[in-house]
């Protein structure tokens, strides 16, 4: 299957260009991530990666669910 090529625009005249597979979930989820930070109209590559770590940050990992036996 063909990778989505998503352009990220950062300042007036660079972009992000990252390539994620359809059928990957963990990729599906970067790029909504870096989506969601290429709104915000970031004016550098530094201001961009601030901003989505920032963001990651703030994201709530999912739950560990612990393994172990009840007696």
């Amino acid at each position: 299957m063909e990778k989505e090529k998503i352009t990220l625009p950062i300042g007036s005249n660079k972009a992000l260009v990252f390539e994620a597979d359809p059928a990957n979930k963990e990729e599906q989820d970067f790029a909504k991530l870096c989506k969601e930070v290429s709104a915000t109209q970031p004016q550098s590559l530094q201001d961009f990666f601030t901003r989505l770590n920032d963001l990651q940050q703030k994201k709530t990992p999912e739950p560990i669910k612990k393994m172990g036996r009840k007696m």
